[in-house]
C-alpha cells in the first residue's frame, strides 16, 4: 500500500490527511522524527519508500528562510492532498496526484 493510495483514502488503513499534515508541521519544529511519523502512521516498506521520495523534494536547511519554504512545502502537502482526498479534477488519480508532488 503505498502512501498516495493511503492519503487519497484508496487503500486501507487510510491516513486522514489533516494527521499527516500536523506530522509533517511537527518534523519542521523539531517535535516529531521521520522515523517516529512512519512508525505511528503504520507505513510499510511502499509507503516509506514512497515518504522517501517525497521527503527529498523538500526544501532543506535551518535559516529562518529555509523554515519558511519548508512550511511552505508541507502547506502544499496538504493543499494537494485535501484536493486528492476529495478527487477533484486533476487530483483524482494516484498519478496525477504524484505528478503534482514532483514524484
Amino acid at each position: 500500500m503505498a502512501l498516495v493510495e493511503r492519503l487519497m483514502a484508496l487503500e486501507e488503513p487510510r491516513i486522514p490527511v489533516h494527521v499527516f499534515f500536523a506530522a509533517q508541521s511537527e518534523i519542521i519544529r523539531g517535535a516529531l522524527t521521520v522515523a517516529q511519523v512512519k512508525s505511528f502512521l503504520n507505513m510499510d516498506v511502499a509507503a516509506k519508500t514512497e515518504y522517501d521520495l517525497l521527503v527529498a523534494t523538500a526544501p532543506t536547511g535551518t535559516s529562518a528562510t529555509a523554515l519558511a519554504n519548508k512550511a511552505l512545502f508541507v502547506d502544499k502537502l496538504h493543499s494537494i492532498f485535501m484536493l486528492a482526498e476529495g478527487r477533484y479534477p486533476q487530483y483524482s488519480t494516484p498519478s496525477e496526484v504524484r505528478a503534482k508532488l514532483g514524484i
